[in-house]
């Protein structure tokens, strides 16, 4: 039975994942003939409904104030300020480069929680983040011909979202999944529109509306997929399939942009997977070793893995 959880739970991230990449494609594609702040205020509104219309059949409403607690906000203001630095690079650098930046949140989360919560981490762990991160710098190549400073802010966005994943925790148990997920919406629908105030926004055609359905379509889906493998399976079993984002990055920009890593992106995407890969085998044998002393959470574990609203 748990093996066969754990085989849905797979799928379920696979899809997830390709959901994620596809959205990321289509608000990129999307992008070239629209403002950027005008595509995420669409797309907003769309799955801010949604998740409205979603809140008010469960009843998170009735939760009323605590929908303003401070954490809620906090966590909505860095979901802001990353996904506007994260979606402004991603318009501006090769989808691959960009999602390749974002395989080393979950090192980021670990080196934070660290060093802000005082969670033990060993050796071997701090060297795959340290690892990890000289991955980062092939990709990004600070002072080299290869350089790219879009991809400065990509790790700037990269940066806020680990921040929003240790805000997360210290969320007060008890707030419905789903009406935080609505604020966070809420909140990055109205960036979209402070950045339109700075924009010309186009009339929106018949060749729009068909992505920007896309799009709002391929978020639920990818929300609705990652819960559902995180609450399913074993998040050792789980974590891995994430990283198969990069398959589908680099395939979308080779087949719609023409566009492919060099041979030093690639080695730097190689050692970025690698050690998260590590890392979640370390965590996987330390839980066999010790039990009794480690607690997996359900919201620790859903915002390490979905990312939310990008």
């Amino acid at each position: 039975m748990f093996a066969r959880e754990n085989g849905r739970a797979i799928v379920a991230m696979l899809l997830s994942t390709a959901f994620f990449m596809f959205n990321d494609a289509t608000l990129k594609y999307t992008a070239q003939s629209m403002p950027l702040g005008q595509v995420i205020f669409l797309r907003g509104l769309i799955t801010t409904s949604i998740m409205g219309l979603i809140c008010l059949y469960l009843g998170d409403f009735k939760i009323g104030r605590k929908l303003l607690h401070p954490v809620i906000l906090a966590r909505s203001i860095l979901e802001v300020i990353g996904s506007l630095m994260y979606l402004t690079a991603l318009t501006q650098m090769p989808i691959a480069n960009a999602t390749a930046m974002l395989q080393a949140m979950p090192l980021m989360v670990t080196a934070g929680a660290a060093l802000v919560y005082g969670e033990q981490v060993g050796w071997r762990r701090w060297s795959a983040i340290f690892v990890g991160f000289l991955g980062v710098m092939l990709i990004i190549r600070p002072g080299m011909q290869g350089f790219d400073a879009w991809a400065l802010l990509a790790l700037g966005a990269v940066f806020f979202m680990a921040l929003r994943d240790l805000v997360t925790r210290s969320m007060p148990k008890g707030l419905p999944s789903t009406a935080v997920c609505f604020v966070v919406c809420l909140a990055v629908t109205l960036m979209g529109w402070g950045l339109g105030l700075k924009e010309q926004w186009v009339s929106v055609s018949q060749s729009h509306a068909y992505p920007m359905g896309a799009l709002s379509l391929f978020l639920i889906g990818a929300y609705f997929f990652a819960i559902l493998a995180t609450r399913t399976g074993d998040m050792c079993a789980v974590a891995p399939m994430r990283y198969t984002g990069l398959i589908w990055a680099t395939g979308i920009g080779v087949v719609v942009w023409g566009t492919k890593p060099d041979w030093l992106t690639g080695i730097g995407m190689l050692v970025v997977v690698s050690s998260g890969l590590y890392m979640v085998y370390r965590e996987h044998k330390r839980k066999n070793e010790q039990p009794s002393e480690i607690t997996i959470k359900t919201t620790q574990a859903n915002d390490l893995l979905i990312g939310v609203a990008k």
